[in-house]
């Protein structure tokens, strides 16, 4: 066996996107309540004014699409950190949440300031409600830490990504936690992976990630020197992109190709 494992956390440890689409469509479902609004469209709506009002803001536009934080995270997010991005961020994430349900309340034909402002409270509650790994995850992780050491490296908002770990109950798992937002580094930037690795005393040729993404996960994987392990819950074909070492469909897999590197 490899003597240590580094794995990607938002759909690799856990579902996120499909998770935060729950969230507004259980969420939106107030707002059928006050005016028969379909959860489904409303959370259509929210998904597009989202994606369009945070990249206007100066500091999301300056990345230029390479933001560490998605439209649907800064709907919760508290935007931990003393850096100024954050601070300008957590200065106009009110604003930010509030025009965001109150233009897709208009775009579904309701105006309604009070309903975009309950709306706004009310969706981190239900996205908090869904930090629940997949069932493949801490049988996964309970069979390596027997053998080797484990760690996450994700890119993301400080708040959520510690938020996630602690209410799956996955933080006690990994020896080493790097967070884009809290070391300044984003994959596939090999640094990030670095850190994880002296965290854990541990060489990369000693090492694998498992990961989702292959323009993140397992380009940095390799641009670090370790193994890439492609992560494809739903079988994806994908056209081109970098090579991972090896493919798995779920992590009940992992330990096989583990032994093969080995």
């Amino acid at each position: 066996m490899l003597r240590a494992v580094l794995f990607d956390l938002d759909d690799t440890l856990m579902p996120d996107e499909s998770a935060a689409n729950e969230a507004l469509v259980a969420t939106a479902g107030l707002a059928r309540q006050w005016h028969n609004i379909p959860p489904g469209d409303l959370k259509d709506a929210v998904r597009r004014v989202a994606r369009r009002l945070f990249r206007t803001h100066p500091v999301v536009a300056a990345h230029d699409g390479n933001f560490d934080v998605s439209s649907w995270e800064a709907l919760c997010s508290s935007f931990e950190g003393d850096d100024d991005e954050m601070r300008q961020l957590r200065e106009w994430a009110p604003e930010y949440r509030r025009e965001v349900w109150n233009q897709a309340l208009c775009e579904t034909g309701v105006c309604d300031p009070l309903l975009a402002d309950n709306l706004a409270a009310v969706y981190p509650l239900e996205r908090r409600n869904r930090y629940v790994p997949y069932p493949d995850v801490k049988p996964c992780l309970d069979r390596l830490a027997s053998s080797c050491r484990l760690g996450v490296v994700t890119n993301g908002p400080c708040d959520l990504q510690y938020a996630k770990l602690d209410a799956s109950e996955l933080r006690g798992y990994f020896g080493a936690v790097a967070i884009s937002r809290m070391v300044g580094i984003l994959k596939p930037d090999a640094r990030i992976f670095a850190l994880a690795l002296d965290q854990l005393g541990v060489s990369a040729a000693d090492a694998a990630f498992v990961g989702d993404m292959l323009k993140t996960d397992i380009a940095g994987a390799h641009a670090a020197g370790m193994k890439a392990v492609w992560l494809n819950r739903d079988r994806r074909t994908v056209a081109d992109g970098p090579s991972p070492d090896a493919e798995i469909a779920a992590l009940s897999e992992l330990r096989a190709v583990l032994t093969q590197f080995a």
